[in-house]
């Protein structure tokens, strides 16, 4: 009761000091306030350069200092590369592939040509000589010059066999040897030089001249596949020129003019500054505008749990930005040797596994413009990050950040390797960087480890690994609870192992569930006495004691618990396990013995009953339940199968018909595969067992002495408390 007093009260003062129209009522405005901040830093470090010394210089202009390499690095010059494969191409020989048709139809047209000539001349009703030109020039198959045409005119018969077959042989000695388009004129020429060597007239040597350079041709024809493919095979064995500056060697000298080559020294380095461009600037902040939009859109469609949660987007804002910065201060070094997976193992595991991977996508494309879109950079970091959220998702089962950083550190060197491979890179070179990602991924899990609890405290955010912390047996509480009530810790290892099996069978988490049953019971260390289980058969308190304060100091261990929670500083998450394990439910056995008494008429119900509240959450239902069955089937005499699975579903059935249900999401389905592993386990746990015949003597000498000291409780707190017989009870009261 004043634990709802006190919430009406805070709910009056949050009424009254957050008014409906200022900023802390409105999540749209606390967001944009976040995200301008955000686009803010993440421009300002994207920008930014961390080297303040770098130069700012020109082509051609004079320098006015010293430039020194502050340290040593091998690059690859793209401009001797260059200059390399072109000599290389040019040395290159081309392919001609011999046309041998074109000496075959040259020939074919010599004889045409002097076939028509041969008829002219023996036509003799042709007398001038014009008549016999004109008839040439209209009859001949190919056009030639007057000159030629002149003189085929005045041969007679035997100077034109004569002229034919010195023709041809002129024509076959120079297409034999092969004519390329660049040699022809050249041939044509020395066509002319060998028709004046032949010595018989002008005439005719006239006529084997024209002849032949009118149908002289190139007959050497360019293979082009075959070309380009010994062009390509040489260039394949060219390596990259290489230039190594090593550290302290002085790049450019006061008073030189700079040339493109320093410049491009010093960009290898990262020492120059380059031209702020305002357009660059813009283009960036477009960029950056639609990532983040797009981020936040994916968040409000798919993980709205995140995207309503104001400390959650805080602390997205904050990883991405710190990793971004790592990434770029490591870049200096190397490309990929930046440690960006360590944003997404951050936000696997202090968030959700789903929004890690898509902080892995965002990492990978604000660490492209720091490495100018190198591809490379961006699988590696791509692939890195989603390897790491992969790593992660088993944690609660056992996986460590060491193995996560070898994973990564796996992934990288085989992404990094491979698309060396692909850009035929030199082996070295791709060793190192591969080298480079390895020692990445160990880092980025480093860098988890160092910032993990700085954040988990920060930001109030409980992880499995501290959780896992927690359910160690070593803890200070635990070891209190084994020592001050032992029989409540062997209880609640017990309902821990019903609980955790039944977690993954219904989708709750089962590390929460596994640590909330460990602590559940916790506040009983203070009075342990007054529970039945840390009795071991001495006399029952409850015995001496009025109903009422009976119940009191039952349904005080709630209390005792969260006071132990504040003082050990445990987790939200198992805070509220402590204080909804019961619920509202009635402790029915000291109601019922307070109704026996001569005022029972006065009794009001909720005055036994817990103060709750109910269970909110899957996993606080599951301890609920698991804590009621466990007890509940403890105090059946003999259990067998039947008798453990009507208690199991009984006893659901009155927690779900009482109400303490309503609010966490457990479905009816859910309710009944919980029953069936409970049912399993316990009849694992209670099977009946065989009496050795030596010890039944000395078990009912036991009995006879003890008389009734040692009979089942009526409940599970309650019966805890208490001695009683009563089995219904005992279901009523357990959990």
């Amino acid at each position: 009761m004043e634990l709802k007093k006190m919430m009406s009260v805070n709910n009056r003062l949050r009424e009254l000091f957050v008014q409906p129209g200022s900023i802390h009522a409105r999540p749209l405005v606390r967001r944009i306030v976040l995200l301008v901040l955000f686009f803010a830093l993440y421009m300002l470090s994207l920008s930014a350069d961390f080297i303040p010394d770098k130069v700012s210089l020109l082509i051609g202009q004079v320098s006015d200092r010293d430039v020194i390499a502050p340290r040593t690095v091998s690059y690859v010059d793209s401009t001797k590369t260059k200059k390399l494969e072109m000599e290389v191409m040019a040395s290159v020989a081309n392919v001609y592939d011999l046309d041998v048709a074109v000496m075959a139809k040259a020939e074919e047209e010599v004889r045409a040509i002097f076939r028509v000539a041969q008829l002219v001349q023996a036509d003799k009703t042709q007398i001038t000589n014009e008549q016999k030109v004109q008839r040439l020039t209209h009859e001949l198959p190919v056009n030639l010059s007057s000159t030629v045409v002149n003189g085929l005119a005045n041969l007679d018969e035997a100077g034109l066999v004569k002229t034919e077959d010195y023709t041809k042989s002129i024509l076959r000695k120079y297409l034999q040897r092969g004519i390329r388009d660049d040699d022809l004129d050249i041939a044509r020429k020395q066509v002319v030089l060998e028709a004046e060597e032949l010595g018989f007239g002008k005439n005719a040597e006239a006529v084997v001249a024209g002849i032949a350079q009118t149908l002289i041709r190139p007959n050497f024809i360019l293979n082009v596949r075959e070309t380009d493919k010994r062009k390509q095979s040489a260039l394949a064995n060219i390596e990259s020129v290489r230039e190594t500056v090593k550290k302290g060697q002085v790049l450019v000298r006061r008073g030189d003019v700079v040339t493109g080559e320093q410049i491009h020294v010093m960009e290898e380095l990262g020492l120059y500054a380059g031209n702020v461009s305002e357009v660059r600037i813009f283009g960036l902040a477009i960029f950056v505008l639609l990532v983040m939009g797009i981020s936040l859109g994916y968040l409000y469609k798919f993980a709205y749990r995140v995207y309503e949660n104001d400390m959650h987007l805080l602390l997205l804002g904050l990883i991405v930005l710190v990793t971004m910065l790592i990434g770029k201060m490591a870049h200096y070094y190397s490309d990929f040797a930046a440690p960006v997976a360590a944003g997404a193992l951050l936000t696997a595991i202090l968030i959700d596994n789903r929004v890690g991977l898509v902080i892995s996508v965002i990492m990978a494309m604000f660490f492209g413009v720091i490495v100018d879109h190198d591809l490379r950079a961006v699988a590696a970091a791509l692939i890195g990050g989603m390897a790491g959220v992969y790593s992660v998702t088993k944690m609660a089962h056992g996986y460590s950040l060491i193995k996560a950083g070898v994973s990564i550190a796996a992934i990288n060197f085989l992404v990094i390797g491979s698309t060396g491979l692909i850009q035929q890179l030199d082996g070295t070179v791709v060793l190192v960087q591969c080298l480079f990602g390895a020692i990445s991924g160990i880092a980025s899990a480093v860098i988890t480890t160092g910032l993990l609890p700085y954040l988990e405290h920060a930001f109030n955010i409980t992880t499995p690994i501290k959780l896992l912390d927690l359910a160690k047996p070593n803890h200070p509480l635990l070891q209190r609870l084994l020592l001050d009530a032992p029989g409540t810790y062997h209880h609640s290892v017990l309902v821990g192992n019903l609980a955790e099996t039944a977690a993954v069978t219904v989708g709750a988490d089962p590390v929460v569930v596994r640590v909330g049953a460990y602590y559940h019971d916790i506040g009983k260390i203070k009075r342990p006495y007054f529970f039945i289980e840390n009795q071991a058969g001495c006399e029952n308190p409850h015995d001496k004691i009025a109903p009422s304060l009976s119940t009191l100091i039952v349904t005080s261990h709630i209390k005792d618990g969260l006071d132990l929670c504040r003082d050990y500083k445990l987790p939200q998450v198992i805070t509220d396990i402590i204080e909804q394990h019961h619920g509202t439910t009635l402790v029915s056995y000291f109601y019922k013995r307070a109704t026996e008494n001569e005022h029972g008429e006065c009794i009001i119900e909720n005055d036994f009953r817990y103060e709750g509240p109910t269970p909110q959450t899957k996993e606080a239902a599951l301890v609920m339940l698991a804590d009621a069955c466990e007890a509940a089937v403890r105090s059946i005499s003999k259990p067998n199968v039947n008798r453990i699975e009507a208690t199991v579903r009984k006893m659901i059935r009155e927690r779900l018909q009482d109400g303490q249900l309503d609010d966490c999401n457990l479905t009816l389905r859910d309710l009944k595969v919980i029953g069936d592993v409970y049912i399993r386990l316990l009849s694992s746990m209670f099977h009946t067992r065989i009496e050795y015949p030596e010890a039944l003597k000395e078990l009912e000498r036991r009995k006879a002495k003890n008389g009734n000291n040692n009979k089942q409780p009526a409940g599970k707190d309650d019966i805890n408390a208490c001695n009683g017989t009563n089995a219904d009870a005992s279901a009523k009261q357990s959990g």
